[in-house]
């Protein structure tokens, strides 16, 4: 099978990009063929050990592109506007809310909460305009609407893959099919040797994200000031809240306690998570999925997680970690200090994480579970295919 990916910005940093590398790579080694197509605009030069980029000056060019690169199955990773007569099959991961927030964040930024209103226009330009969901600038929240709209056209006519059941329960209250969407969580990294959280020390507690204030750094911050047990904190990524929130660490009295490690590899995340009681996981927008709790979970470590979005269909109360109502202080300073209070309970909760990650997101079947789609998306788009000059019927 010849595959192609697609996404905006293959070379930038964050999941979707290593998602596609990964997956791709893995698809090359059961003897398929893959491409892989970036927007002109995100041109970059060619990484050291990186594989050929085909670029698109636009959507309609990226759909030819890859039909005459052979292209048996598409797969898009970001908005691309496929008609009717598209000469290839193409499937879509969902990797956020766009089909149903034109700002994608489903996040009230003024008032740092996550955002559970059902998409209508009069409603979305209000939490632009009054919640702060998105920018309040007019070209730019009219290329938020554009945009929605857009995706609101595509996706009722292709396949969908959503990392999530909370993602597919949201477009399917704005009208998109349900027999369309198909849900595919994140996978979990292979597992490597077990190894029990450390039993000595202060119990360390890790954050790995980005720097911004959906994701919570700011609510695990002001939890820490309220444990009563001595721990430490490891907090490592960068965006563009690092300096604020380093700030208020001092604010609080905890640059004893907190250590900021900035922008970390895949090496580190791992030796982080080996010297850690558990994964703090604060999110206060709707997180779509849970792939940092996928990896602390492959590491035997318990997951503290908001309950938010999709994530808790990764965490389950008191199985493999604890789940916290978003912004709840107290009740995040709770969770840390029962794990660092109780080692046989973060043991145990890090144990079934594991087993969970093997049984629910194993890598390998989740590259299965994708050839299946997308031979279903060739058989389906053959069945249907209008005829077009480069298709004829």
């Amino acid at each position: 099978m010849i595959i192609g990916h697609y996404t905006k910005g293959l070379f930038d940093p964050g999941g979707v990009s290593n998602y596609i590398r990964r997956v791709g790579r893995a698809q090359r080694e059961r003897g398929h063929t893959v491409r892989l197509f970036d927007h002109v605009s995100r041109r970059t030069e060619k990484q050291e050990g990186s594989e050929e980029v085909i670029y698109a000056e636009d959507d309609a060019d990226l759909l030819s592109r890859a039909h005459r690169a052979g292209v048996e199955v598409l797969h898009i990773h970001s908005n691309v506007v496929v008609g009717s007569d598209t000469p290839l099959p193409v499937i879509r991961t969902l990797h956020g809310h766009q089909p149903y927030c034109p700002s994608g964040t489903r996040y009230f930024k003024r008032q740092a909460q996550p955002c559970n209103r059902a998409y209508s226009l009069a409603g979305c330009v209000w939490g632009h305009l009054f919640n702060r969901c998105g920018s309040v600038r007019p070209a730019y929240l009219a290329d938020d609407f554009r945009r929605t709209w857009q995706e609101m056209q595509t996706l009722r006519r292709i396949p969908v893959i959503a990392v999530s059941d909370y993602l597919r329960r949201e477009m399917i209250k704005l009208g998109y099919p349900a027999e369309r969407i198909h849900v595919l969580h994140t996978y979990a990294p292979e597992p490597k040797e077990a190894a029990l959280p450390p039993a000595g020390g202060k119990p360390r507690f890790v954050f790995i994200g980005r720097m911004t204030p959906e994701k919570g750094v700011s609510w695990f911050l002001r939890a820490m000031q309220q444990v009563k047990t001595p721990i430490a904190g490891d907090i490592a990524g960068e965006g563009p809240q690092e300096a604020e929130l380093r700030l208020l660490s001092e604010q609080l009295n905890l640059t004893d306690r907190v250590t900021f490690h900035g922008w970390i590899n895949g090496t580190q995340v791992h030796e982080l998570l080996a010297n850690a009681r558990a994964l703090v996981f604060p999110s206060i927008w709707h997180e779509p999925g849970g792939a940092v709790a996928g990896e602390a979970m492959a590491n035997s470590r318990a997951v503290i997680m908001s309950r938010v979005g999709g994530m808790p269909e990764y965490v389950e109360q008191d199985v493999n970690g604890l789940l916290v109502e978003p912004n709840d202080v107290t009740g995040l300073a709770q969770a840390i200090d029962r794990l660092a209070t109780d080692y046989a309970l973060a043991k145990r909760l890090g144990e079934t994480g594991r087993e969970v990650s093997v049984e629910r997101f194993s890598f390998r079947d989740h590259v299965q579970t994708l050839l299946g789609l997308y031979e279903q998306t060739i058989f389906a788009h053959q069945g249907t295919l209008l005829p077009t000059k480069a298709n004829p019927v």
